[in-house]
């Protein structure tokens, strides 16, 4: 077993082993920690997932840590509370649109326009998930055409549960840069 200032540089040096051993240590304490703050499994796993995901990407920048254990704490609560107000602001303000979408049906052009806003979206999403590679596109049918977990899915390809979080994430960014560059800029006057 390492001590943490080891495993601390060898994150900086971009080490892949002392990384994953980084992330071994700690995961089950940052889960259990979570569970107890937000009783949410899945937003816990995920903003463990994307506070490792930042720290590695951010190897290069981030100073050495003092107290590595109480560095990654700190560091997981702000993202799981983070995580936690945009998940409760989206769940509020989901309630206020459905009941909003409720009270006032749209008029028949305007859901001739929203078919055709949501007609062209759909064929827009298609067709970059087909310039994905295979299989980022076979795991973004399984998360969310087949709506398995995360664990469904890793029992499912065979995949470790890391590969899995990774491949979708990275296919998700492509998504969402690919659909932000083909958005039509809109030009006030």
């Amino acid at each position: 077993m390492h001590a943490d200032a080891v495993l601390w540089e060898g994150l900086r040096k971009g080490d892949k082993e002392l990384f994953l051993a980084l992330y071994n240590k700690y995961y089950h304490s940052l889960f259990f920690i979570g569970l107890k703050e937000v009783g949410d499994g899945q937003l816990v796993r995920d903003a463990i997932q994307q506070l490792f995901l930042y720290l590695w990407e951010k190897r290069e920048t981030i100073r050495t840590a003092v107290n590595v254990k109480s560095y990654l704490i700190t560091s997981f609560l702000r993202k799981l509370s983070d995580d936690w107000k945009k998940a409760e602001r989206f769940s509020s303000l989901q309630v206020v649109n459905d009941a909003y979408l409720e009270d006032a049906p749209l008029t028949p052009e305007e859901s001739l326009i929203k078919k055709d806003e949501d007609d062209h979206q759909f064929t827009l999403l298609a067709g970059l998930m087909d310039e994905l590679p295979n299989r980022q596109k076979e795991l973004l049918v399984l998360k969310f055409y087949e709506g398995l977990s995360y664990e469904e899915i890793v029992q499912r390809t065979g995949l470790s549960y890391r590969t899995v979080y990774n491949k979708i994430y990275e296919a998700l960014k492509s998504l969402k840069l690919q659909v932000s560059q083909n958005q039509p800029h809109t030009v006030s006057i």
